[in-house]
């Protein structure tokens, strides 16, 4: 029961990162050529990894020479978002960077009376 469920998992996975680079793909449009190749790489690698253990049903299915592709593959493929990631902390403007971890934004007119101290740790805008 073990074996049937952990590859079930495993090709879940697989999808999953394969949706994800894609998202990758369409989200580097505009970026350099290098950094779209390297997503591009990415994407690939992912997808060769799920062709090749899109067949396998059971442990015994899957040869040393396989699981040795694969984990090349996953590592140029590790290789590549770390480059990815540092090509946009270091060219990213900071408004680019959004998300929970970010101080909020916040406009207001310049004629309106603010009380600072509720606004404290966020950047203003105006």
């Amino acid at each position: 029961q073990v074996e049937p469920r952990t590859l079930a998992l495993l090709h879940g996975l697989l999808r999953q990162l394969h949706a994800a680079c894609t998202r990758l793909v369409s989200s580097a449009q505009g970026l350099p050529s290098s950094v779209q190749e390297a997503a591009g790489q990415v994407q690939h690698g992912v997808e060769n990894v799920q062709a090749s253990l899109a067949q396998v049903h059971s442990f015994q299915e899957l040869s040393g020479l396989v699981l040795v592709q694969s984990r090349e593959t996953m590592a140029r493929a590790q290789s590549n978002i770390d480059e990815l990631l540092e090509y946009v902390g270091q060219h990213a403007p900071v408004p680019w960077l959004v998300g929970p971890f970010a101080p909020a934004l916040v406009e207001y007119p310049e004629d309106v009376p603010v009380e600072m101290a509720k606004w404290e740790g966020c950047i203003t805008v105006g």
